[in-house]
């Protein structure tokens, strides 16, 4: 049977602890405690961490020709680690509360917030997400329906209004779609003939 490393599972949740206590320093918040949230994100399903696992070891034939290339028998399999998108945006106001402490009633520091969490992880993910990009998915999950869907033309007036509220100039067509093509190939969203369809999770293997 494989064996769950989780010493480089606990590896990892130092690697994000680091870079929590590190963005907190640069958002001058350095008395707030990095295990904690991390723990926030993990209790409320934000964040999903699994361990790499290690094959047993095998028996190996060895002869002359194979001794220099003699293999062990061990592989380590990639653990993953999971964002859930719209968790982190519902609690939204209890994340910035623990990290940032500011009053949750003006909308835009709930945008920010949620831009501080995605600097917080974003070293951790394969895929590195832009300040218009963060400001994208935010406006399609607050935004879309159950079924976590929304017409692209819906989509557009979300993300054109909130996008001219941070950046205080234009967005065009082509620029939104530039952006959903680019989303869509890293699977944080699929386009279908009714519009858009969020998906949950972005991932991202990893082995030490």
């Amino acid at each position: 049977m494989s064996e769950n490393r989780n010493d480089l599972l606990e590896n990892k949740k130092n690697e994000i602890v680091s870079i929590i206590e590190r963005t907190s320093r640069e958002f001058g918040e350095e008395g707030i405690s990095a295990k904690d949230i991390m723990q926030f994100f993990l209790e409320n399903g934000g964040l999903l961490i699994t361990p790499p696992q290690q094959e047993p070891l095998r028996v190996h034939m060895i002869t002359i020709d194979s001794l220099n290339n003699f293999n062990k028998g061990e592989s380590i399999k990639p653990g993953n680690i999971k964002l859930n998108i719209r968790r982190l945006i519902e609690h939204m106001p209890d994340i910035t509360s623990a990290t940032v402490g500011i009053t949750m009633d003006i909308p835009i520091l709930k945008v920010c917030a949620a831009l501080n969490i995605w600097k917080m992880l974003r070293d951790v993910m394969t895929v590195k997400i832009t300040k218009v990009q963060a400001i994208m998915l935010i406006s399609l999950w607050v935004n879309c329906d159950q079924q976590h869907r929304i017409t692209l033309e819906q989509g557009f007036d979300c993300f054109k209004s909130l996008y001219e509220q941070i950046e205080i100039s234009e967005c065009t067509w082509e620029q939104y779609i530039n952006l959903i093509n680019y989303l869509e190939k890293i699977d944080s969203l699929k386009l279908k003939n009714n519009g858009i369809w969020l998906c949950e999770w972005v991932s991202k293997k990893y082995i030490s």
